[in-house]
């Protein structure tokens, strides 16, 4: 079990275990105007980590999650019926490539599926958690698109060595980078991940930096008010 300040994980059946990553999204990710957040979607919401970091942080918004697994799916569900959010974030299986949703929302997050080397886990479900064969880029972000209300963000995270594509498939998906975060372990390290926020209508991108780790290990400032409503430690 995987303990937050408001809620708990179990993170046995997921084949997407809670990491740095989701966490990172989880508590990174806002909508263009948070008053007006009220339609938030979780794709590939594994434990469902992200989508109920979102619902602590947003009290009006109604979250819903969705996996191809239902191993995802059926943790999922346990992790939110124990959680104080369990009214306002629902999950269901779902293939986002053929997903329906009838109605718009004003804020998509996903840590998508992003290995694409040709080597898979011997693992089934977690070669499909991890590789995007299961779920493109391409595809990601047409699907958005698409379900994004007037003014509504796509929040991802991805390598960092995936930039120059995210730009280039956002683009084609009629998207433009609004935010963009390089996260770094520690300083003077490479850039790790990116974490993105893209929207429909055209503007500046507003750079960030976050390093995580200071060089003696310790956990740096920006990091620890980043996460400090959500780590017990924090």
């Amino acid at each position: 079990m995987f303990h937050f300040k408001q809620f708990s994980l179990s993170n046995s059946l997921s084949a997407m275990k809670v990491g740095t990553d989701g966490v990172l999204l989880g508590a990174w990710a806002q909508p263009a105007d948070a008053s007006s957040c009220v339609g938030v979607l979780d794709i590939g919401c594994g434990t469902g980590v992200i989508g109920l970091m979102i619902a602590q942080r947003y009290p009006d918004a109604a979250v819903t999650c969705i996996d191809i697994s239902p191993e995802a799916v059926e943790e999922c569900a346990e992790n939110i019926s124990r959680s104080p959010f369990a009214g306002r974030v629902v999950v269901c299986r779902a293939d986002f490539m053929d997903y329906v949703a009838g109605r718009k929302f004003e804020l998509i997050v996903s840590n998508p599926p992003f290995f694409t080397e040709q080597l898979h886990s011997p693992d089934p479900l977690r070669a499909k958690a991890r590789h995007d064969d299961s779920l493109p880029l391409a595809a990601l972000m047409r699907g958005s698109a698409s379900l994004l209300s007037p003014g509504g963000r796509l929040a991802l995270v991805l390598p960092a060595g995936r930039d120059d594509e995210a730009l280039l498939e956002a683009s084609l998906a009629g998207l433009n980078a609004v935010r963009r975060c390089r996260v770094y372990t520690r300083d003077g390290k490479p850039s790790r991940r990116t974490l993105w926020e893209f929207a429909s209508e055209a503007g500046c991108c507003a750079e960030e930096r976050l390093v995580i780790q200071n060089a003696d290990g310790s956990y740096t400032d920006g990091y620890k008010a980043l996460v400090k409503d959500f780590y017990l430690g924090f």
